[in-house]
């Protein structure tokens, strides 16, 4: 009796075959925002846009792999805090560009405002319960996201229940707001938006230097690109430039800072 051998399978051929899958998943992905924005184009000309500026927020999120939960996942499981650098990068230079915009009230003649709500009781609570959630699924709220774009079916659950308690919560806001608060609190409003700057990025500069340290002492060299088999990723260095970049796109064209939820 004689065993039919299965032909062997080369490297090459099982990235070539990965790279076809994704040129197909690409086309078609390109073929539905092109019809989205030509059904959006009907109420204007900033829908389309935050379309295009979304569907680019989240090919930065998927070719860096950035991610914000992960990061400090990996810094306290191992150590690693190549995530929470980028991460650090990416506030500096959103610091740098918001401000002008945010203290002229205005860009490009349109107003804008920051992002800015309370600080209490409900914040250090729901950063609790949404962090013990974001750890038992995988990913936050880009990472589920960009993870489900990516071809992650395991985050369908994910985002169903992030939808579903997102409403639940929202049954009952009221109660959350009346919980003790020390109110919103905006550094350029309370200190001008030179010193509020210069305050943050200051900060920002520090917990940089903590990274920068820690890797020294671990030995880790930097990482300028990543080969995952299916080709290469941009360094996180990229991500973060390109998110920075991408937010201040959405701040001028919503008027307000980039949000998931």
């Amino acid at each position: 009796m004689h065993w039919a051998a299965e032909p062997h399978r080369s490297v090459f051929d099982v990235q070539s075959a990965t790279r076809v899958r994704q040129g197909i998943v690409v086309v078609t992905a390109a073929v539905i925002l092109a019809a989205l924005g030509v059904a959006l184009a009907a109420r204007g000309w900033r829908p389309p846009l935050l379309l295009v500026i979304g569907a680019l927020l989240g090919a930065s999120l998927l070719l860096s792999s950035f991610g914000f939960t992960s990061a400090y996942r990996k810094l306290l499981t191992v150590g690693d805090v190549s995530g929470l650098a980028a991460q650090l990068l990416m506030l500096a230079l959103a610091t740098i560009l918001f401000a002008p915009m945010l203290a002229a009230g205005e860009a490009l003649g349109r107003p804008v405002v920051g992002a800015i709500a309370p600080f209490g009781a409900q914040v250090a609570i729901g950063a609790f319960l949404f962090g013990i959630g974001m750890q038992l699924a995988g990913g936050c709220g880009s990472g589920t996201l960009f993870a489900l774009g990516g071809g992650s079916a395991r985050m369908v659950v994910t985002l169903l229940f992030f939808c579903l308690g997102s409403f639940w919560a929202s049954l009952h806001f009221g109660w959350w707001m009346r919980l003790p608060s020390l109110g919103a609190i905006s550094l350029g409003a309370s200190l001008g938006w030179a010193s509020g700057v210069a305050a943050q990025l200051a900060v920002l500069a520090a917990l940089a230097g903590l990274c920068g340290w820690r890797r020294a002492r671990s030995g880790a060299r930097p990482v300028f690109a990543i080969f995952d088999g299916a080709g290469w990723r941009w360094p996180l260095v990229v991500g973060a430039v390109a998110l920075a970049v991408l937010n201040a796109a959405t701040l001028v064209v919503a008027g307000h800072p980039w949000s998931i939820t």
